[in-house]
């Protein structure tokens, strides 16, 4: 239930006030009833009589309004509530599930709020009209309420016929629209090589055939929900306005109830039956989205607490006869690698080798299938938790948000502006930053940079975090010679650590800058 993500104070509120508009029906069919016996016996001030009513409607309108009002914050409060669970555990969990993606995070959750958040709501609300219009019902005349309640719940028989085929077709819209949003994604990347290679029509072919077979999808799901709703209030009709009016006639020709007694109960068993409907109707639309929210479910309660990383001194780290497997393939092949405080090595191997699978190795992300890997004489058991916080991270394509260089750096982390200055100019970045300054936006991708200062914005956020090694994945491999020469000098002589760095493509120049250097396919 997505309730529970609301505050305890605005669902109180909420159902505090949906009763009240609940009982709007009820004021409704009371007047009704005093009208037409008004007009069979008229007794009292008709002036009196209407005043109320337009007093009475009025009251409730404004009711109601104060209902749309917290209906509307509940909406929102549950709605933050479920992208804040999902984007924590994407963000916190190294092993977050990978159909978690863009699709589920935009499309998906936004069918969770218009189809099970409003959905819930909507029964609440319904539950309520219909206890009201019950009792009501039954205080005017509890048997004729009571035969017009038996026919409002025949409609539940076609729901448990058909609430099946809507969670299957539900299913299959959900997967369609992954698959969709997917494609959709490589489209956007790709557009510019479609109009180098002109396969520009062949391109908008495969992602015109994903969007119809969502929209296929999509309509299968709504025609059996649409179908079902329209049955379901058919019947319900057909149940409530053919045996229960006949009977309730031959009471008042019997004189057994009034006219507007009757009339009063049938106002009112408009409020058995509407809110019945509702709530079946709401029900298919919960069933619509269970798909999605068994996959929010998984991960709801995920625990994102971390303990804070410990500045633990770096001695040494040291593999020993290590091995991955990644599917059917082996790689490192029994390496055995040692490194040292304060060492600059660099490691080579030929493309395919296993260089960023390694570092991932280091870094905690991807477990040993047989070896041992160490952290200064001790075992790493825990893999990601134990390790990473010894490590930065250099790549060939950095991590770049559309945001400041001053944010890029320090990712939201508190830190002086002579921290940032100095990093940044230990990093080359000094220049750029005088020109610019910290608050300059980088754009998407890190846009409005060259690749050589992206390069150097996460030399600066690695100097600013402070951990004892530094690992470079083919850093400078997408430089010009001279650029990969500054960038290895601004490494190996700015950051004070430890520097261990894969490449299978440098310069002899460059190679002279590292205290080691390990051919890693003659290991």
């Amino acid at each position: 239930m997505t309730l529970k993500y609301a505050s305890k104070w605005k669902m109180l509120a909420f159902i505090i006030f949906a009763a009240a508009k609940a009982l709007q029906a009820v004021f409704i069919a009371y007047m009704f009833q005093q009208f037409v016996n008004f007009a069979q016996n008229p007794q009292g001030s008709l002036l009196e009589m209407t005043v109320k009513a337009i007093a009475g409607i009025l009251l409730f309108a404004v009711l109601a309004l104060v209902y749309q009002i917290l209906k509307a914050e509940i909406i929102k409060e549950v709605n933050l509530e479920i992208k804040r669970r999902a984007s924590r555990y994407l963000l916190y969990s190294e092993n977050a599930d990978p159909k978690l993606d863009l699709s589920f995070m935009t499309n998906d959750l936004k069918q969770v709020e218009s189809h099970r958040v409003e959905a819930e709501l909507e029964i609440v609300f319904n539950g309520l009209q219909f206890v009201a219009a019950f009792a009501a019902g039954i205080a005017a005349s509890w048997y004729l309420s009571l035969i017009f309640f038996a026919a409002s719940l025949a409609p539940g028989i076609l729901q448990n016929l058909f609430g099946p085929k809507i969670e299957a077709a539900s299913k299959a819209w959900e997967q369609e629209n992954s698959r969709y949003t997917e494609a959709m994604a490589d489209t956007i990347s790709f557009a510019s090589f479609a109009r180098l290679y002109d396969v520009e029509e062949s391109i908008f072919s495969r992602i015109l055939h994903y969007s119809q077979r969502m929209e296929r999808a999509l309509a299968k799901m709504n025609r059996a929900q649409l179908i079902t709703t329209e049955l379901i209030t058919s019947f319900a009709y057909i149940c409530s306005l053919g045996l229960p009016l006949s009977i309730g006639i031959y009471f008042v020709t019997q004189k057994q109830v009034s006219l507007g007694t009757f009339m009063m109960i049938t106002q009112l068993a408009n409020n058995f039956i509407n809110p019945i409907v509702g709530i079946f109707a709401s029900v298919n639309d919960i069933k619509t989205s269970s798909p999605i929210w068994e996959k929010f479910a998984k991960v709801a309660n995920y625990d994102c607490q971390k303990t804070p990383a410990a500045k633990r001194a770096f001695k040494e780290l040291e593999l020993d006869d290590a091995a991955v497997q990644l599917g059917k393939r082996r790689l490192l092949n029994g390496l055995d690698l040692k490194v040292k405080r304060g060492e600059k090595v660099l490691l080579e191997a030929p493309s395919g080798w296993g260089k960023s699978t390694l570092l991932n190795v280091l870094v905690g992300r991807i477990p040993l299938a047989s070896g041992e890997y160490e952290i200064n004489g001790q075992k790493l058991a825990g893999g990601w938790n134990e390790a990473h916080e010894y490590f930065a991270f250099v790549q060939q394509k950095p991590y770049i948000l559309d945001d400041t260089i001053e944010y890029n750096i320090a990712l939201g982390r508190k830190a002086s502006r002579e921290e940032l200055l100095a990093v940044c100019q230990k990093a080359g970045l000094g220049s750029l930053v005088q020109e610019k300054g910290l608050d300059y936006q980088v754009g998407k991708n890190g846009e409005k940079l060259s690749g050589g200062q992206g390069q150097r914005l996460e030399i600066a956020r690695a100097l600013l975090a402070k951990r004892p090694v530094l690992l470079a994945d083919e850093a400078t491999s997408a430089l010009d010679p001279r650029l990969s020469s500054q960038i290895h000098q601004t490494i190996l002589q700015n950051f004070p650590g430890t520097v261990i760095e894969v490449a299978h493509k440098i310069s002899d120049e460059e190679r002279t800058m590292f205290d080691r250097v390990v051919k890693l396919d003659e290991e």
